[in-house]
């Protein structure tokens, strides 16, 4: 099974840092996935943040310059870690770095797609992040097409025909109202994602993140028109949990 997973801002960071011990056991969880014969591709965020952990800052700054300075910075620190940690478990990754031009043209798009099937067929874990160095869509834009990877995710899925997707957040899934605020129940199951279902979603996030549940709720719906079923769970469950039902999670159905 070839299952893509999302590992966003809110929940790969802790106090303006990585939060490295949380993100050992994940990588962990991961290993043992592929080597059970699953194909994993990996959509990480935490650049920003492996930034601002660099120069010791404790707001994210506006200044686009400025993020993407940090972004370049950080994505080095956060891709070691990512090898260092894989290469305990003895599972090869690569770095592919994308803006949403690439999936524009289709020469770029077709490239984009070999290569993470060259990956996967290879055992070879793709991590894929924004280049915010070519790309200031989700720096600057107030539409952002990239939503702290959310629509990045929703996009890679589509075009290297995953399996499955679980978009790992800080939050159990999608509530009928914010959590956070200590109301609403989980929804745990979605057939079909409805105007009724964005209006649960709320858009608020942490300092780091820029997505909140809706941007993951709109890639879920992307994901499933393609015929992708989608899970939105907390990153603080183990996966194989999360994959198997045992762990709170919303399933989004595929059309």
């Amino acid at each position: 099974m070839r299952i893509l997973i999302k590992i966003g801002s809110a929940l790969i960071s802790k106090n303006h840092k990585i939060d490295y011990s949380w993100l050992a056991v994940k990588i962990q969880q991961m290993a043992a996935l592929q080597k059970a014969g699953n194909s994993i591709v990996l959509v990480t965020s935490g650049a920003v943040a492996a930034g601002m952990e660099i120069n010791g800052l404790q707001e994210r700054p506006q200044e686009v310059l400025r993020l993407q300075m940090l972004s370049g910075q950080g994505q080095v620190k956060l891709i070691r870690f990512y090898q260092a940690q894989f290469d305990i478990h003895n599972v090869p990754i690569g770095q592919v770095l994308l803006t949403h031009h690439n999936f524009d043209k289709e020469k770029e798009l077709k490239c984009i797609v070999s290569i993470i099937d060259a990956y996967c067929r290879a055992g070879v874990i793709p991590v894929i992040n924004e280049n915010d160095m070519v790309s200031k869509d989700e720096l600057s834009d107030k539409e952002r097409i990239f939503t702290d990877n959310d629509i990045l995710t929703a996009l890679v899925g589509k075009n290297i025909g995953a399996d499955l997707t679980v978009i790992l957040t800080d939050v159990d899934g999608l509530y009928t109202a914010d959590p956070k605020s200590g109301g609403g129940e989980i929804v745990r199951d979605v057939k079909t994602v409805t105007d009724d279902i964005f209006k649960m979603a709320t858009k608020k996030t942490n300092a780091l993140g820029l997505g909140g549940m809706y941007s993951k709720v709109r890639a879920a719906a992307v994901l499933n028109e393609a015929g992708i079923d989608t899970i939105v769970a907390n990153g603080k469950y183990a996966l194989t949990d999360i994959l198997e039902g045992k762990s709170p999670r919303t399933f989004f159905h595929k059309a």
